[in-house]
């Protein structure tokens, strides 16, 4: 069994796949340990699915804060909250991904590092097997877990997401932001300088904050500023917060394929998973869970495929549905809230009465959930 990409999603479905017995190599471009640009919000969902494959003590071992609150805040300061039954976490990727690693190969299976899959082998219309660069593996069944401009693509027939099914993003760290809610309340602020986006102060972890702006990419491509002149914006006009905060190190971009992106999510040979299969929630840019979850559903599909001989039809449409309910239709729900949300910011409805209580019951109701509880 063959698994391209050690993140959450490769090491979702290998832990899976090596509980059942079965051999597994994961092939990975980095080396761990090794950091990744992103937001770093775990939501508790998130958090269940680490645990259930056995990462969680470790996690929480090491450095993260904890969510117990978070608000949307709108243009004119009007701030929308909520509870969180159970806490999300901010957990840098950093620790988070190496310790899914250590559960992988704790648990026997076989990861090659600084070794990037370039293309999938085929052989009569089925993938086969994997290349990267001399490296030439062979298996009977692929999962494709690389993330954005996966190499799982061209086999499926497709190229990478662009407009509304892509969002790109920037972030970086600070140290000595204010927390007036609270130090474990994390803020998104819905502004008309981020249509169809939102932008984020997180709780600090070790006294540094994760701060970003999140923007979908058509949108993006009409705007007339770079991403850097979007998060500079943005820490300007909220000096209060972040104006007697230091920037730790560099801003940094990355692109995230949103859901629900119409395609299929295997072929003969293949299942994609995670980022690979743009799974990230359009609304709030929330991508771990859905990488943890669909990852473990690839893993428990390609066992049975393992086990019965074949990634039969039914298999492969037993796993499409699987992930349709789990994910791809609450994402639906989610970039129509998303274009609801751009019409409350351009026209200013956040100010009538009438909408802040529709918003604020949405917001209880998780529909506009960013961290789950």
């Amino acid at each position: 069994m063959l698994i391209v990409g050690a993140g959450p999603a490769g090491c979702a479905a290998g832990i899976e796949l090596r509980r059942a017995g079965i051999d597994v190599l994961v092939v990975d471009a980095a080396r761990f340990p090794r950091d990744k640009v992103c937001g770093d919000a775990v939501s508790n969902d998130g958090m269940r699915e680490i645990d259930a494959l056995g990462a969680g003590d470790a996690v929480r071992r090491g450095p993260h804060a904890l969510v117990r609150r978070a608000a949307a805040v709108f243009p004119d300061g009007t701030r929308i909250a909520r509870s969180y039954d159970e806490p999300g976490y901010i957990v840098p990727r950093f620790h988070l991904d190496d310790c899914l690693r250590q559960v992988l190969e704790a648990n026997g299976a076989r990861l090659v590092q600084d070794c990037r899959v370039t293309e999938l082998s085929t052989e009569h219309g089925r993938v086969v097997g994997a290349v990267a660069g001399q490296h030439r593996w062979s298996a009977k069944l692929v999962i494709a877990a690389d993330g954005y401009g996966s190499v799982g693509l061209p086999a499926l027939g497709l190229a990478g997401p662009r407009g509304s099914k892509l969002a790109v993003s920037t972030t970086a760290y600070y140290r000595d932001v204010t927390f007036p809610e609270g130090a474990d309340t994390s803020d998104h602020f819905f502004e008309e300088e981020l249509p169809y986006g939102y932008s984020w102060i997180f709780p600090a972890v070790e006294g540094v904050s994760n701060v970003g702006v999140y923007i979908r990419s058509d949108a993006y491509s009409a705007g007339s500023q770079k991403l850097h002149g979007l998060m500079s914006g943005f820490v300007e006009r909220h000096a209060d917060r972040l104006g007697n905060a230091t920037r730790i190190g560099k801003t940094r971009t990355w692109s995230l394929p949103l859901a629900p992106r119409p395609m299929p999510l295997s072929a003969a040979g293949l299942l994609i998973t995670g980022d690979a299969a743009g799974f990230v929630d359009p609304l709030s840019g929330e991508g771990i869970w859905q990488a943890l979850h669909s990852g473990r559903v690839a893993g428990q599909t390609a066992t049975a495929a393992l086990g019965c001989g074949e990634l039969s039809a039914s298999l492969r449409r037993s796993y499409q549905q699987s992930c349709e309910r789990a994910i791809l239709k609450p994402s639906r729900r989610k970039a129509w809230v998303q274009s609801a949300m751009d019409t409350v910011i351009t026209r200013k409805l956040y100010r009538n009465p009438l909408v802040r209580t529709a918003l604020r019951l949405g917001y209880e109701h998780k529909a506009l959930e960013m961290t789950k509880s």
